[in-house]
């Protein structure tokens, strides 16, 4: 019975590597862009700041925040990708 277990859980292997190359070179292609984009956001602040646009200042800061949880979330769930394919593979290995 482990046996065949162990034959079905190869292709969900398959396909949780193939997740974990995806998202670790979505993570590393996102992080330029995303990088351009809070220096963006941050001189936009700085001019918000200066010409007293609070409103503006306001949502500038709620994109910011914004765009660090997703690529915090991004690389939570690759993690996590990451240790279910290591446990697949442990448990194709044992």
């Amino acid at each position: 019975m482990k046996l065949v277990l162990k034959i079905l859980a190869l292709p969900v292997l398959f396909v949780v590597k193939v997740i974990c190359v995806l998202g670790n070179l979505l993570t590393n292609v996102v992080s330029y862009v995303i990088g351009i984009l809070l220096l963006v956001i941050g001189g936009s602040a700085i001019y918000c700041i200066v010409k007293a646009l609070w409103q503006s200042l306001l949502i500038l800061v709620v994109l910011g925040i914004a765009t660090i949880a997703v690529v915090f979330l991004l690389v939570w769930a690759v993690m996590k990708a990451e240790n279910i394919g290591e446990s697949l593979g442990a448990f194709i290995r044992s």
